[in-house]
């Protein structure tokens, strides 16, 4: 299966200033730089029917380093690899959250407020990898509260 070929838009910089977009790269500067007019991402987003189990193997060294990305907000939900960079400004829950997780696993904080279908619609096409060794921050605080009180375990559920 052969690989994707993205082309990120070419970007217009003053030298002094670390921008993104052309309306940082004002006229008054004389000296602007065009970087990269025709870059290929390094890891692409992935076609929909390729098998989790096919994906490229992206070391978490890779993930958690964000020059290693190439910039791109990476984020990693049952160690797949997320490419949320254009995906983050159409998030319904806004851009805060996905960012507070670059580079970092948020497994069970994803399956907390989204579903398969959630997944399914938006997820598989921004599938870039999978990995290993990728941490959550932050520890899962326990689902049902007090239920033990009441005589079930957390294993009836």
């Amino acid at each position: 299966m052969g690989w994707l070929q993205l082309k990120r838009k070419a970007t217009v910089l003053p030298l002094h200033t670390v921008a993104t977009t052309e309306e940082n790269c004002h006229p008054a500067h004389i000296e602007c730089v065009v970087i990269s007019t025709a870059q290929t991402l390094q890891y692409p987003l992935l076609p929909e029917d390729v098998p989790d189990t096919e994906l490229p193997y992206i070391p978490a060294t890779t993930v958690l380093d964000r020059t290693l990305r190439n910039g791109r907000l990476w984020i990693v939900v049952d160690d797949i690899i997320y490419d949320c960079t254009d995906f983050v400004f159409e998030h319904p829950g806004g851009s805060t959250v996905i960012k507070s997780f670059e580079g970092k696993d948020c497994t069970w904080q994803f399956w907390r407020f989204h579903t398969r279908e959630h997944m399914r619609d938006y997820g598989r096409a921004l599938r870039v990898g999978r990995t290993k060794g990728v941490k959550n921050p932050y520890k899962e605080p326990p689902r049902y509260v007090g239920l033990r009180k009441m005589g079930f375990a957390d294993d009836d559920w």
